[in-house]
């Protein structure tokens, strides 16, 4: 298990991430008949009836159709005729690690976080119950620094955000790393991570802020026949792609010419 202050590869990482799956917090756990149910699509099940890597798959299916939005979109694009160099799906560097690993091992400790709130210590086991949470969020935050650290240039501000995390901050990190393996553009995984599913953000701002984005990929399905799948679109990106479908973006050419001249286009 990596420790505060330790260096570490991708291979201690995702071995930390097994160590932690395989620790058996069900010992510590208090049993309780109502079980610990979530909800994922139209299937609701119980937690305690389910193991970390069951959680993973059955999240993974979910989307098994699209495993990127992002990529997906870039594709959309494509097939419907429009000409950008814009990508709205982003390669990141992550050495030692794929991006079906990355998802499956953030479902992974997404299981955890979870559970966490659902469940309590049995009696004389709350030094081990709170010990094992503990750890489930440090990797966490662990594998997202790592990831981050990776890419210097298009995380520092996210890593900026979510610097001394706590609990509250833990779907803030799982977000950042599911993004990261969905290959989500920056300013997208940037949007979700830290201002849309912010802890601090109140119910009416997040319903209003998820209204928005419902709006707008209600319109680009309705007016164009594009569908942003679950992306949650940064105002940068929601401006882009209105002015790709809406024909009022920079000319390809000048695009193909200022990307050939090293010249940043939005």
């Amino acid at each position: 298990m990596i420790q505060t202050g330790d260096r570490f590869s991708a291979r201690d990482l995702r071995q930390s991430v097994d160590e932690v799956v395989g620790a058996g917090l069900g010992a510590h756990i208090a049993h309780d008949k109502k079980g610990a149910l979530f909800a994922v699509a139209d299937i609701v099940f119980d937690m305690l009836e389910c193991t970390p890597d069951g959680y993973a798959t059955k999240m993974i299916e979910c989307y098994d159709d699209i495993k990127s939005s992002a990529v997906n979109l870039d594709k959309q694009l494509r097939d419907n005729g429009y000409r950008t160099t814009y990508k709205f799906s982003y390669n990141y560097f992550v050495p030692g690690l794929t991006s079906d690993q990355i998802v499956r091992d953030a479902y992974r400790l997404e299981y955890f976080k979870n559970l966490s709130s659902m469940v309590r210590a049995r009696a004389g086991h709350k030094k081990q119950f709170e010990q094992f949470f503990q750890d489930a969020f440090r990797v966490s935050y662990y594998y997202a620094q790592y990831l981050w650290a990776c890419n210097p240039q298009v995380c520092s501000k996210l890593a900026q955000e979510l610097t001394c995390p706590g609990y509250e901050n833990w779907g803030q990190i799982i977000g950042a790393i599911l993004g990261v393996g969905f290959k989500f553009h920056p300013n997208d995984v940037y949007e979700f991570a830290i201002r849309h599913i912010n802890p601090e953000l109140s119910s009416d701002a997040f319903k209003a802020r998820y209204t928005e984005q419902l709006k707008f990929k209600d319109l680009l399905m309705t007016d164009y026949g594009v569908d942003t799948g679950c992306l949650v679109l940064s105002p940068e990106s929601r401006d882009k792609l209105t002015r790709i479908v809406t024909h009022t973006d920079t000319p390809y050419l000048i695009q193909v010419l200022r990307r050939a001249l090293g010249v940043k286009s939005h």
